[in-house]
């Protein structure tokens, strides 16, 4: 007997109370809709919530827009051992096993992206190439510095600031000693001198600097003209010693309280 329609056929009690049901049982199906749900999770709970051969699923995505690519994922980590095997296959050996021409590129592409991302970012240096960049530089970084530190800016070819550091004091000479003490102690001053800048020109090479700028954090009980004079011997050797580094000395500055002097400036050693 024919159904209530042409064409169809009488279903039974179970079949008909099936069919009662509004809507279907899920929201979508096949392919699109299982992609539709990976993303969501992915959304919600992140890619660490998705296995390897789901990875790998959503990955073969773009290269295979109509057919379920799940027994694919699971049959190329099957073939090759692991998920991280599969991605750096050659792209004949994923050719070999199936995978199409877009997916090939995608794939063998990631060793590169996350090549790309475990480096460091690299970082974004400071220009110290006028005397407004340095004087606001020094302003900002030394204000709060104890007084009496001697700081090195190590610069590259570009003025870029490389490191900024704290050196080993020089001796201090002063006019005041007397004769004696001073014939006596002039040998061990000069050592002390040319260690102090052996120190200094190591540190420019370890950091690959091709320039320097020595600051002078001139002490409370200091005027900065006298603090010139006693830095004189260091700034002298320094200059002589340097170049054989071939590294640059910019200038030497002494600085106390928002007041400055210059080596370069006033013409002395330079």
């Amino acid at each position: 007997m024919d159904g209530p329609f042409a064409g169809e056929k009488a279903g039974t009690p179970c079949e008909k109370a099936a069919g009662a049901v509004d809507g279907p049982a899920f929201a979508s199906t096949g392919p699109k809709g299982h992609r539709q749900r990976m993303r969501q999770r992915v959304l919600k709970r992140g890619a660490d919530s998705l296995a390897d051969y789901e990875i790998l699923e959503m990955l073969l995505f773009p290269g295979v827009p109509r057919r379920d690519t799940k027994p694919q994922a699971k049959a190329l980590i099957n073939h090759f051992g692991s998920l991280a095997a599969v991605l750096e296959a050659p792209a004949e050996s994923l050719k070999k096993q199936g995978v199409g021409p877009l997916s090939t590129r995608l794939l063998t592409l990631m060793p590169a992206v996350a090549d790309s991302m475990a480096k460091p970012e690299e970082q974004v240096r400071i220009v110290l190439g006028s005397w407004d960049a340095l004087l606001q530089y020094c302003d900002v970084h030394y204000a709060r510095l104890p007084a009496g530190q001697m700081r090195v800016l190590f610069l590259d070819s570009r003025n870029q600031l490389l490191a900024d550091e704290q050196v080993p004091d020089e001796p201090e000479t002063s006019a005041s000693q007397p004769a004696a003490s001073k014939a006596q102690t002039a040998k061990a001053m000069e050592e002390a001198l040319r260690s102090a800048v052996a120190f200094l020109l190591q540190r420019a090479l370890a950091v690959n600097a091709s320039a320097v700028i020595t600051i002078r954090l001139t002490p409370v009980t200091q005027e900065p003209d006298c603090q010139m004079a006693a830095d004189t011997p260091f700034v002298q050797m320094l200059l002589k010693e340097a170049p054989l580094f071939s590294v640059d000395v910019h200038d030497r500055l002494v600085l106390k309280k928002g007041e400055w002097r210059s080596f370069r400036l006033v013409g002395q050693e330079w």
